[in-house]
């Protein structure tokens, strides 16, 4: 091969590679709902670095989880949720707080459902508001019960579809 045309090819190669980097897909709020295997209502109490293998990531983050309510799924009173993927494009974070979450599994391991947008955080304490999508699919505070309403909607509307 002639030393043009080898560099021509490596060239080639090397445009498409650099055209071929991942993003992240992201879900919408129903899509959220219906592929979560769990949903619930949170405390982390704690989040300490880790460095975690899961089946898909590598994770960086290991947060403890007080569960105070479950809306989907089965989870124990507490559990530890796995974030900071070593994907560069999104990641799950985690801090201390009440948050509504959206989980999956990554192997034994429960991580976020939706990137950054698997932990929502909880605000208020008799007036709780949670970070919610509105119409235009951007995130504003909706109360909590109105969330939990709509998530409940969606898995009965689910149910129903089912044979």
């Amino acid at each position: 091969m002639k030393r043009f045309e080898f560099w021509a090819i490596v060239g080639f190669v090397l445009l498409f590679v650099a055209n071929a980097q991942a993003k992240a897909a992201y879900r919408g709020p129903v899509q959220m709902i219906e592929t979560a295997e769990a949903i619930a209502v949170v405390e982390i109490t704690g989040v300490e670095k880790a460095s975690v293998k899961g089946k898909t990531w590598t994770y960086g983050q290991k947060a403890s989880a007080k569960v105070e309510k479950v809306l989907k799924g089965k989870l124990s009173g507490s559990e530890f949720l796995y974030g900071d993927e070593d994907f560069i494009c999104a990641r799950c974070h985690f801090e201390t707080g009440r948050y509504l979450v959206f989980l999956d599994r990554d192997g034994a391991l429960w991580t976020g459902n939706n990137w950054h947008l698997s932990a929502c955080k909880i605000t208020g304490d008799s007036k709780e508001k949670v970070e919610w999508f509105d119409e235009d699919l951007a995130m504003k505070e909706v109360p909590l019960s109105e969330v939990q309403s709509e998530i409940a909607a969606v898995l009965a509307k689910r149910k129903q579809s089912k044979p």
